[in-house]
């Protein structure tokens, strides 16, 4: 039997990725900016104590990266990291206000301020300190942003008693084949590990291009459609960030912004690697984790009101109120 409160932190840690799901609804007018509408969870998760927030925030970072395909790749370590010592600032600043001078609106400002820093900064380690040119539209995002989920948290309304699951029946499986799905997983995981390093390891160019074509063939053998606007973003991202930081031989000049053969290699180059891992990762996103862990049982949650959510009728704030609202979450 699981306890209250670890099905607790499973619905809510499922609530993150709802949200984030219901976001993919909405149209993205900036390619590099999401408004992270998991968050709305997370503001609704204050009267946890301490340790179930804090596992609260790392399942949330864990679970949304696994969904996505991207817990094997440099974008985990940034979603990680942000998640958990944003969440965490607003966690303390509510404890030590405690609802007094400051609103659920700045509180949920500041930690989406909190959040986008970390990201700038973390992004800086790799790709250079160009990257801190997007700090301030980062941030103005983040006011734009924090508005919103706070709101949202506002409107929204979790239920007391969490919603039972109900499994369907699976079938047996022997313990040899089993212990075979493990073996393959093991073996799986370690290679997209080693072939990882090694594309980090890279410098030429056309290996690295070599690379990201097999990295491509790799994620459509593991049967995972290849998104190519991601990937575009990337390479806009990286390669704009670093020609913010000129070096070698100036290639073009315009108002007095050079684009330099050192930016422009080094921006290409690093590009090339995180789409190449970014696709590499993609290989592990239909890995799911068994049993009764809190991780499984989030997922399995979320599976149930993803279900909900796409057969209800109506806008999606609705939609996503009919989920909510459910007793009982089918698998």
């Amino acid at each position: 039997m699981l306890s209250q409160n670890k099905k607790r932190i499973a619905y809510l840690s499922a609530l993150t990725l709802l949200f984030s799901y219901a976001e993919l609804f909405l149209p993205r007018f900036l390619p590099f900016f999401r408004l992270g509408l998991g968050n709305v969870a997370v503001l609704l998760s204050f009267s946890l104590d301490p340790l179930s927030f804090v596992l609260l925030t790392v399942i949330k970072a864990v679970a949304s990266c696994l969904m996505s395909g991207t817990l094997f790749s440099p974008f985990f370590l940034i979603s990680f990291v942000q998640s958990v010592v944003s969440g965490l600032f607003m966690y303390v600043i509510v404890k030590l206000f405690r609802g007094r001078l400051i609103s659920i609106y700045g509180v949920s400002l500041l930690g989406s301020a909190c959040s986008a820093v970390i990201q700038i900064l973390l992004s800086s380690l790799y790709l250079g300190e160009g990257t801190n040119a997007l700090l301030g539209p980062m941030l103005l995002f983040s006011l734009f942003s924090g508005i919103v989920t706070a709101w949202l948290s506002q409107i929204l309304h979790i239920p007391e008693e969490v919603p039972e699951l109900i499994k369907q029946e699976k079938p047996e499986i022997s313990a040899e084949i089993e212990k075979k799905q493990k073996t393959k997983t093991i073996c799986m995981i370690s290679a997209i590990l080693i072939a990882s390093v090694a594309i980090m390891m890279m410098k030429n160019i056309y290996v690295l291009l070599a690379s990201l074509a097999l990295s491509f063939a790799a994620q459509i053998l593991s049967k995972r459609k290849i998104k190519i606007f991601p990937h575009i973003s990337i390479w806009l991202f990286v390669i704009i960030s670093t020609l913010m930081m000129p070096q070698g031989k100036v290639l073009y000049s315009l108002a007095g912004w050079n684009i330099t053969n050192g930016a422009l290699l080094s921006g290409i180059e690093k590009a090339i690697k995180l789409s190449a891992l970014s696709a590499l990762s993609q290989c592990l996103a239909s890995v799911r984790p068994t049993g009764e862990g809190i991780l499984s049982i989030a997922l399995a949650y979320f599976g149930g009101l993803c279900k909900i959510l796409n057969s209800s009728e109506g806008n999606l704030i609705k939609r996503t109120r009919s989920a909510l609202s459910a007793q009982t979450i089918y698998e």
